[in-house]
């Protein structure tokens, strides 16, 4: 059986209990509620049925519980299974997503960097020469958002004369 570490963690729950609940799957392995979803959902309810949900439908609950499931066998004659991976939402964990978060740290370092060698820049020459340093492709909107994080953490400071200028906080 090939499965992704998560499935087979979940599988191996069973060698303790012969049912499990939801709830008990989740707690065990620290996972939040979409990802136990998910993991169960490609153990219990995809093409190959590994795992037995009461009560059977092809949604996962949090009130369901889970089986092994004792008359699953293997035709494809090889003798191997390729669980499928299980399906999460990629746009609701990207801003939670690692990558994400080391980006915004190296825009927000490239605009310090800039802003203290500076003092004082316009809005949108800060832009580009930020875009300039960085060795990945950024929105604007994204540089935006930092400059703004970096003024709400008092790094910059808007002009109180010229809006368009920013300033240095030492």
């Amino acid at each position: 059986m090939i499965a992704t570490t998560y499935q087979t963690a979940i599988l191996l729950l069973f060698n303790e209990s012969q049912r499990l609940t939801f709830s008990h799957i989740k707690t065990q392995l620290n996972f939040s509620e979409e990802e136990a979803v998910g993991l169960l959902y490609s153990l219990a309810c995809a093409k190959y049925k590994i795992l037995v949900k009461h009560p059977y439908n092809t949604t996962v609950a949090t009130t369901d519980y889970f089986e092994i499931n004792s008359k699953f066998t293997v035709r494809n004659g090889t003798g191997t299974v390729k669980l499928p991976m299980p399906v999460i939402d990629e746009k609701k964990k990207a801003p939670e997503d690692s990558i994400y978060m080391e980006r915004c740290f190296v825009i927000d370092a490239a605009i310090v960097r800039i802003m203290k060698a500076k003092k004082v820049l316009p809005h949108r020459q800060l832009l580009t020469e930020c875009t300039g340093q960085l060795k990945f492709k950024v929105d604007y909107k994204e540089i935006k958002r930092r400059i703004e994080d970096l003024i709400g953490r008092e790094y910059l400071e808007r002009d109180s004369e010229q809006i368009d200028m920013l300033r240095y906080i030492p």
